[in-house]
């Protein structure tokens, strides 16, 4: 994968240190520094990783946020989690919906949270999910498809009335810039529009092994980028360890 981020990063147009994924608001003086130490790479434990369905949906319904995760006050939306084995899929005119399993996928789930709008604020939505694949290149082929998919449908629907545009991406692999923290990373931002307004959409999704998660925040009247940017940095990092825990070697 690490040839086609180099590529579609070059692409995308989004900013430089964008792409480090839960720390995309570090320094480009740390993410550059020739001197920075590497941390030893995630190996995980064979014998622990999913190999069946019911292990991974195991794992997935661990690995994914719950609203009380997200912090004070979020709740769980309408729809709180996604239909049993399913995953979401962008088709060719561009819009999400789910399907069955494809080959290649054991388990997925996706939680839905909110924070309801108060004081004059709108309501924050946000997107936990966690994939478990066959393999490592299968989960790492998923990322490479969630760069793809930027360059291929700038604008996308989320549902009738909801859609996200002007969207760019860039991934991380472990190593680049200063990731250290999973084998692979991409970090997409965008602008989410509904009849309440346009405000900053941001997604980030990496790789531990041969499992993905992410998360998606979909900001509201009254939020600094600032702030929906720190629900992404304090979430994403949460779920990495979770996978790790269950998926490396114990002692």
């Amino acid at each position: 994968m690490t040839v086609l981020i180099s590529v579609l990063g070059g692409c995308s147009g989004a900013a430089s240190g964008e792409g480090r994924g839960p720390s995309a608001e570090s320094s480009a003086s740390d993410a550059a520094s020739p001197a920075q130490e590497t941390a030893p790479r995630f190996t995980p434990d064979p014998g622990r990783v999913p190999r069946t369905t019911v292990q991974g949906e195991s794992l997935v319904d661990h690995v994914v946020l719950r609203p009380a995760d997200w912090g004070p006050g979020f709740v769980a939306q309408p729809v709180a989690e996604s239909a049993p084995r399913t995953v979401a899929v962008l088709d060719d005119r561009c819009r999400w919906r789910r399907e069955s399993l494809p080959p290649g996928v054991l388990a997925s789930l996706s939680r839905y949270a909110e924070l309801p709008g108060r004081d004059g604020k709108g309501t924050v939505r946000v997107t936990a999910v966690a994939t478990v694949h066959t393999s490592g290149l299968d989960a790492d082929e998923q990322l490479s498809v969630t760069l793809e998919e930027v360059l291929r449908c700038r604008k996308q629907e989320i549902r009738a009335g909801e859609h996200l545009e002007g969207l760019t991406s860039t991934g991380t692999p472990f190593g680049a810039r200063g990731q250290q923290w999973a084998d692979d990373s991409v970090y997409e931002r965008g602008v989410y529009v509904t009849a309440e307004g346009t405000h900053t959409y941001t997604w980030s999704v990496a790789r531990v092994g041969s499992v993905t998660f992410g998360v998606s925040v979909k900001g509201a009247r009254g939020y600094s980028d600032a702030e929906l940017q720190r629900w992404i940095t304090e979430s994403l990092p949460v779920m990495a360890d979770r996978v790790k825990r269950r998926t490396g070697r114990e002692g």
